[in-house]
């Protein structure tokens, strides 16, 4: 057996892959602060559900691949570990500074975050590299270790270490480190060369500074993690999802832990991706969207290639690793709804989480949630099976609605939960048009595949207001990012900051430093019993035309050095991707490239949904609810239809309501839904 676990702000979802093939998504109610105690209590249902013993189930797992919010939440709730920081004399106001430009340069009142590391907590040193890699001004250790004895004083837990120009000579980074570990033993140190080998001063010390405060957050739950496996006597592997949607071993992540970050969430385009592969989608352009209980993620594929970037934000400071390219906002099922002084109903981005939760789940909840909308509107079954199972009360749901909704706008709570669900829709398409619409994409050319737990009851709404016409709610859509950990690959990036023109091109020092590349990368595949025929590595670097602010990431394969003249090769492909992404070029000028990547990629399982047609029968609708629709402005019966009712292959008008085990599709008017043979449904709207 093999499980992926995926630890969201309500719920903790697993999926397992069984001997026999068949795979499985369960959910369970997330666990804090102790989140790994919400994995145990998963692998107890899994268990329960297949009438054996939870050491049974240990027995006979072979991997855990484990997806956690754990280093994001730190960072957003401020309970990362206090960090200081040792940079260069003259550059204590590198995080002040940051890049000195603006996300939106017409807004004058821009509000930014303090400095990660507090200007207190940062320490200036004697030493000097230049450019070329060269010792311009010696390591000054009395500076040092009095830094050191003032980092004691002020009681860090972590110190980030980030030099000018270490990427060029990191001899004094780690010669500060060696001392930092001297003297402060008990201290974890993130050094800049390491973490993000990046020309970018800010962020290669910002990276360096977010690394260093989850070192000992990571250490502590990884820690955890293998002890409470030791002593169910797991023999197992064990890998954590990187921000890049891959797996790595928890030494590789202690390492870097500041790849931790979006954890989980990553991996939603893969399963987007594979899904619409799935369905017969051959152009690959894919939106995914993922609404659990707290947040809505939302992530653009286009043409099959998954969306990365280098610009990731958690609480206004870049992390600046490569990262899958998500968009969250705070809208999911446990968002609350409140109407402002001006009448106008908000949702978001506070949350009841999973306790006390919605008011409908009995547990205490006073305000009223998307949840609870959902409830009133009919989308809902109140014999709730997913996680365990529960009841949802609708007259808690109605009692909240009415007091902080329907008596202040003085309208039916019909339409008070029609209006909690349209502005939660609103503000999810807003988060949909800033990747689409506000970057010049057309989200009409573009399928949707929608996951999450609270997902099915509002894609087709929400699609259908962008204009997409096709939308894929896939089998394991209420453990979409689950199944996404499921089926990928491990990776991991690893890089190297060597600069050279493509006009006067180091062909010596280039290759030195890929092969330097490939063994990091052939280490860490290893390290995970990747087996030789299943690993792959995808090369490419950072390239500009001199003078130009920004890089493009520039693929290439490692035989293009053997090329008769490789620069002028990488120099045509850089005026290709150039004029692609930009319609212009500058074809007689050199290409600058000032970084070296490689992504070392391991293919470690082939997962397959099995063809359920063979035997299939459909089934009658098992009720039908009385469900409110914005399109014919009232309520109205509707079939309700179980799991796998439909009939393969035949599409069946809306509306109608699906009630899945791990979620709800509600099938408005003017749209059909059909049910695959692996198992997905396809909604088309008209």
């Amino acid at each position: 057996m093999h499980v992926a676990v995926d630890v969201g702000g309500t719920f903790t979802d697993l999926v397992v892959a069984y001997e026999d093939g068949s795979v499985v998504g369960y959910k369970t109610p997330s666990t804090k602060p102790d989140i790994i105690q919400g994995f145990f209590n998963g692998i107890d249902l899994i268990a329960s559900q297949n009438g054996v013993t939870t050491q049974s189930i240990f027995d006979r797992l072979t991997r855990i691949d484990f997806g956690t919010t754990a280093a994001t939440n730190a960072i957003l709730e401020g309970k990362a570990a206090r960090t200081g920081l040792i940079v260069t004399e003259g550059f204590r106001d590198v995080l002040v500074v940051r890049e000195g430009g603006k996300e939106d340069t017409y807004n004058m009142h821009a509000e930014y975050p303090q400095p990660y590391v507090p200007r207190a907590l940062t320490f200036e040193i004697g030493e000097r590299m230049t450019a070329e890699g060269d010792v311009l001004k010696p390591l000054d250790e009395a500076s040092v270790l009095k830094a050191i004895e003032d980092l004691r004083a002020e009681k860090v837990e972590a110190v980030a270490v980030s030099l000018i120009w270490s990427i060029s000579n990191p001899a004094h980074e780690l010669r500060i480190a060696e001392l930092i570990r001297e003297h402060l033993p008990e201290v974890q140190v993130s050094v800049s060369h390491e973490v993000n080998p990046c020309l970018r001063e800010h962020r290669r010390t910002i990276s360096c500074a977010l690394d260093a405060s989850l070192k000992p957050l990571a250490a502590l739950n990884i820690a955890s993690m293998k002890r409470r496996l030791e002593e169910v006597n797991y023999k197992g592997k064990l890998t954590y999802i990187t921000s890049s949607g891959g797996k790595a071993a928890p030494e590789d992540v202690l390492r870097r832990p500041v790849y931790l970050c979006f954890s989980g969430p990553s991996a939603a385009p893969e399963s987007g991706r594979r899904f619409a592969r799935m369905e017969g989608d051959l152009v690959g352009n894919i939106i995914t969207v993922d609404m659990g209980g707290t947040s809505f993620d939302v992530s653009i594929t286009t043409k099959g290639e998954l969306p990365m970037h280098r610009a990731g934000t958690i609480a206004g400071h870049i992390f600046g690793v490569p990262s899958v390219e998500i968009h969250t906002i705070g809208s999911g099922g446990g968002s609350i709804a409140r109407v402002d002084a001006g009448g106008f109903v908000h949702v978001g981005p506070e949350s009841a989480g999973s306790y006390p939760g919605p008011a409908c789940y009995s547990r205490g909840g006073t305000r009223p949630t998307v949840t609870d909308a959902n409830l009133l509107s009919g989308y809902l079954n109140e014999n709730f099976v997913s996680g365990g199972g529960m009841t949802l009360s609708r007259d808690l749901s109605k009692q909240v609605v009415e007091e902080h909704i329907s008596s202040r706008l003085n309208i039916s709570n019909d339409e008070a939960a029609g209006l909690t669900t349209f502005a939660c829709e609103q503000d999810m398409v807003a988060a949909i048009e800033d990747l689409t619409v506000r970057r010049g994409v057309d989200p009409r050319e573009y399928i949707m595949v929608a996951g999450g737990a609270a997902a099915g009851a509002h894609a087709v709404a929400m699609a259908r207001e962008i204009g997409i016409k096709r939308v894929i709610l896939p089998k394991m859509a209420g453990v979409l990012s689950a199944f996404g950990i499921l089926a990928g690959d491990a990776t991991f990036g690893f890089a190297r900051s060597v600069a050279t023109t493509t006009g006067a091109f180091d062909v010596d020092t280039v290759r030195k430093t890929l092969q330097e590349l490939k063994a990091e990368g052939e280490r860490f595949l290893t390290g995970l019993d990747v087996a030789p025929e299943a690993r792959r590595m995808l090369w490419s670097c950072q390239a500009r035309y001199r003078a130009q602010v920004w890089e493009l990431t520039l693929p290439f394969d490692a035989s293009d050095l053997d090329a008769e003249d490789p620069g002028a090769l990488l120099s045509t492909r850089f005026h290709k991707l150039h004029r692609s992404l930009y319609q212009s070029a500058s074809e007689d000028e050199d290409v600058e490239i000032t970084e070296w990547n490689v992504l070392a990629i391991g293919k470690l399982t082939d997962i397959r949904l099995p063809d359920i047609s063979a035997g299939h029968l459909p089934k009658p609708p098992t009720s039908s609810r009385r469900a409110y629709f914005r399109e014919l402005s009232a309520a109205v019966d509707v079939p309700v239809y179980g799991p796998m009712a439909l009939e393969i292959d035949r599409a069946v008008e809306g509306p109608l309501i699906i009630d899945e085990v791990l979620t709800t599709i509600v099938v408005g008017p003017k749209s059909s839904v059909t049910l695959t043979r692996y198992g997905n449904y396809v909604v088309d709207i008209q």
